[in-house]
């Protein structure tokens, strides 16, 4: 049960700001044959799915300008660096979050459509939708080799 809690944290880590993969667990738990592969995608889409989230609510506190601490600073620069997220969510909308399974795009993603103030819900359900599609083509790959 802790290797689960361990993913589901990992999945957590993979989709912020903070470099962490996920895969390599995935892959020792997907060979392990404890946990069926339905478990293994569940945890690990929640997981990546509340993490992307976090950042579209980041983005929204970042907008609101609630602080002026160094994360504050730190995310708002971050999203300085990331102008092609804003101008993609600026003109995809929620859509554009299909493709926050990307490493090194997904995160500016979430939080630009965070920061832009679009749909919270519809935000949501695309971010899960782009992360479930991510974890069953990792799975799908697993079960190739």
């Amino acid at each position: 049960m802790m290797e689960l809690a361990g993913l589901f944290l990992g999945s957590v880590l993979a989709s912020t700001l903070a470099p962490f993969g996920v895969e390599l667990l995935l892959y020792y738990l997907y060979e392990s044959n404890k946990y069926s592969v339905l478990v293994l995608l569940s945890v690990a889409t929640a997981g990546n799915t509340a993490g992307g989230c976090l950042m579209f609510l980041l983005g929204w506190l970042l907008k609101q300008g609630l602080s002026k601490t160094s994360w504050h600073q730190r995310l708002q620069q971050r999203l300085k660096l990331e102008d092609r997220a804003l101008d993609r969510v600026g003109k995809w909308g929620p859509v554009a979050l299909l493709f926050s399974w990307m490493p090194g795009v997904g995160d500016p993603l979430c939080l630009a459509a965070g920061y832009l103030r679009l749909p919270a819900v519809l935000c949501s359900l695309m971010i899960f939708l782009g992360k479930l599609g991510r974890y069953m083509v990792l799975l799908w790959i697993f079960s190739q080799v």
